[in-house]
């Protein structure tokens, strides 16, 4: 590779410091490379979100320097034009994070020597439809989560490929990607899904039904999340979440449409560790 961007969190490397020393490195191995810093509540349309939509095709590499947060907010923008992004942990577990700080040169050094595989993780695309109307797609790299505000119990109706599969009574439901699931589904005591694999969980938040367990689904299955008001129950109101960023306001009969999406995630592999063993560091 000799064409990188960088794309830094300003919150986690003040003054761009670590983003400017890559850039350096990296031209001083005749690389090309430039970066932009961002914060996760960017304006959509601020110039360095724009920016990072319209890279063009000859950037080989993107270098994202951040925590897992930053990074599913890279992946979305950078999915539709396939792209390739590895991650550089500045933040705590840093699970999407292969690279550790102190460790980047060496890993610049791959990058440069051609010393790395490209994997494909899947996206979820989900569709909020409030009052009736169709808000568009949007992706999630983790996991699209319907809930609650507050302490307030909601009804959710679960369909999946147009049957009715249950109804939940709680602060919610997670769906989640396989790289998700060592997220909030991990956290709300969903199982840990090899992140290669291409499948859909479904995980409740807080149930107050005594059984009540995470489902698995076919990447190919269509789940609908709608918020419901059973009689005699006082209407609740929810929100939508897109990796615990992007948010939507639902309130009674609101459905949200999720589903495998087109577009994928290609992250940059150095290590030959494996998942396992990733996991087994991580969590040690």
């Amino acid at each position: 590779m000799k064409s990188f961007f960088v794309i830094t969190n300003e919150s986690r490397d003040p003054g761009a410091e670590m983003a400017e020393k890559i850039t350096e490195y990296l031209r001083s191995r005749n690389c090309t490379c430039d970066f932009t810093a961002i914060e996760r509540d960017s304006d959509p349309d601020s110039k360095q979100i724009c920016r990072i939509r319209h890279l063009n095709d000859e950037t080989e590499a993107v270098i994202v320097l951040g925590g897992d947060g930053t990074i599913t907010q890279c992946a979305r923008l950078l999915a539709p034009g396939r792209i390739p992004m590895i991650g550089v942990n500045m933040g705590h577990l840093g699970y999407l994070a292969e690279v550790e700080v102190e460790k980047i040169t060496q890993a610049l050094d791959k990058l440069i020597n051609d010393d790395y595989e490209i994997v494909d993780r899947m996206l979820l695309s989900g569709t909020p439809v409030i009052d009736g109307k169709n808000m568009g797609g949007v992706y999630a790299v983790n996991d699209i989560v319907v809930k609650t505000s507050g302490s307030s119990v909601g009804y959710f109706t679960i369909e999946v490929n147009g049957t009715h599969l249950t109804t939940i009574s709680g602060d919610g439901v997670i769906v989640a990607t396989p790289t998700g699931s060592t997220a909030y589904n991990m956290s709300a005591g969903g199982p840990i899904v090899e992140p290669g694999s291409s499948m859909i969980v479904l995980t409740p938040i807080c149930p107050l039904e005594v059984v009540s367990r995470s489902v698995v689904l076919s990447a190919a299955d269509t789940v609908v999340i709608r918020l419901t008001k059973p009689a005699g129950r006082r209407i609740r109101t929810a929100g939508v979440y897109f990796d615990g960023a992007v948010d939507f306001p639902l309130s009674n009969e609101d459905e949200v449409v999720i589903r495998k999406a087109e577009a994928s995630v290609r992250l940059i592999k150095l290590s030959r560790e494996s998942f396992l063993e990733v996991l087994a560091r991580k969590m040690g």
